[in-house]
């Protein structure tokens, strides 16, 4: 365990590269903390979580990191999973400050990606997209997903400059 004081946690994601000499890494699964480190080895936990779970919101029950955060020129980008008070499961976009990486600064009110499909909607865990793994390749962006636990998916944007 990275934080053996704070018991399991299945979901962690670190941005690839420091900011102002620093690594971090967003963790947790109910709400999101952050930790920074010098070496990728010794970790410093901000004590309160940075993204927290949202009443009557696609997150109300669940949040997690998904895929490693991304730095764009508008800050740390954290695609993340929510669950609803239902077990739903849907991917929601954060935002953090770049000179900052636990300073929120903006969060989507609804998911970009929910289950549609019959994939999505039947399997072992009925009502699921959980984001995972992000690449950029040939000019776009390829986000991948399971699906109700018995399939994955992938779902394909362009870069835009």
């Amino acid at each position: 365990l990275v934080f053996p004081e704070r018991g399991w946690t299945k979901a962690g994601a670190i941005l690839d590269q420091p900011v102002n000499g620093y690594y971090w890494m967003y963790f947790g699964d109910t709400d999101v903390w952050a930790a920074r480190s010098p070496d990728l080895r010794e970790w410093t936990v901000v004590e309160t979580p940075v993204l927290k779970r949202r009443p009557g919101r696609f997150d109300s029950r669940v949040v997690e990191p998904g895929p490693p955060p991304l730095m764009t020129e508008q800050g740390v980008l954290l695609i993340y999973n929510g669950a609803d008070d239902q077990l739903r499961y849907a991917a929601g976009q954060a935002l953090f400050d770049a000179s900052d990486p636990s300073k929120l600064i903006a969060r989507s009110s609804s998911p970009f990606l929910e289950p549609t499909e019959a994939a999505e909607k039947e399997g072992q865990v009925p009502e699921v997209v959980f984001v995972q793994g992000l690449a950029r390749f040939k000019g776009q962006w390829l986000l991948y997903f399971g699906m109700a636990d018995s399939h994955i998916g992938v779902a394909v944007a362009p870069v835009r400059p």
